[in-house]
């Protein structure tokens, strides 16, 4: 049974042999490269009623570590010695995962995923993490909202170290605020950024909080001047179809959030110096998965003004 399963695994995603209990993990990671680690590994015996993966050929099938095993390695339980090649996608990946650890593997997949990143990493870059601990010298400063499905690395396919990040619920960007107004600083003086973008999105649960009459506890205080924007443009947003009336308000609260931005004594300065910094307002259309450019950016002071002009006419 066990040489007709392991015989076409391929336990990695991108990545080390495909486990979820660290001991085995660790025992691939001191082995030989990576499309020979799995038939390096030897069996421990507290490895014991563990569960891996292996594809038959057809399927990927749970296999459980019987004591027969102990001491031996994967590789002998295979009747061919090519190397195992096979690549996962992440949708089967995350399938796997739930096949081998039910409900309780949210927690250590976050830790096995992680180590398979950066040992797919290490692989491909042996230099990339030294390089990225030496510093960082983003070009982008993104002000998103907390929102678990805006994942901004894989939106946008970018590497650490290429956005600086700040989120919150809504997106906001009060102007008394000392934690977003401390990373907008150190974006524009220090890291000398070059793009702000505001960044909003369909379906926003805070949004969509701050139109209703019910309470959320705190977050009525956050979300009260969303709440207030709302009332400002009630007649324009209610003579929308009632489910593009979220989108719109949170369309008008990226817009809001560039206004204050453009008007920070720090975007200011920047533009004196002569820098080229540039201001933007996105909504991620979370149907499509794509960014919406609101057309708002903004480049120096003679625009500020203008952007609550551009969105009306955008209607």
């Amino acid at each position: 049974m066990h040489a007709s399963l392991v015989t076409r695994a391929r336990s990695v995603w991108k990545g080390p042999f495909f486990v979820h209990f660290p001991n085995l993990q660790e025992s691939i990671r001191s082995g030989t490269p990576i499309k020979t680690m799995a038939r390096a590994c030897t069996i421990m015996p507290n490895m014991v009623n563990a569960k891996f993966l292996v594809h038959n050929g057809k399927d990927y099938l749970p296999v459980r570590v019987t004591e027969d095993m102990v001491g031996r390695k994967l590789g002998e339980f295979s009747h061919t010695r090519k190397s195992f090649s096979y690549r996962l996608t992440k949708n089967k990946y995350k399938m796997m995962a739930n096949q081998v650890q039910g409900n309780n593997n949210s927690i250590n997949c976050v830790i096995e995923n992680n180590k398979n990143w950066a040992a797919e990493i290490q692989a491909k870059n042996p230099d990339f993490f030294v390089n990225l601990a030496k510093g960082q010298s983003p070009k982008l400063l993104w002000i998103g909202c907390s929102d678990s499905r805006m994942a901004v690395d894989v939106l946008t396919q970018t590497k650490p170290g290429d956005i600086f990040i700040h989120r919150n619920i809504a997106n906001r960007i009060p102007s008394e605020d000392l934690n977003v107004l401390s990373v907008i600083e150190y974006a524009v003086k220090h890291l000398r950024v070059e793009h702000v973008v505001v960044a909003g999105h369909t379906s926003c649960g805070g949004v969509k909080a701050a139109m209703s009459n019910d309470s959320v506890g705190i977050l009525d205080h956050w979300l009260r001047p969303i709440k207030d924007l709302y009332l400002a443009n009630e007649e324009e947003i209610n003579s929308l179809p009632e489910e593009s009336r979220v989108d719109r308000l949170g369309e008008l609260n990226v817009i809001q959030g560039v206004n204050t931005v453009s008007k920070l004594p720090v975007v200011h300065e920047a533009w004196k110096e002569g820098r080229e910094l540039y201001v933007h307002g996105w909504m991620l259309q979370l149907h499509t998965g794509l960014l919406k450019d609101l057309d708002i950016s903004v480049s120096g002071p003679k625009q500020v003004e203008n952007i609550y002009k551009l969105s009306t006419s955008q209607h």
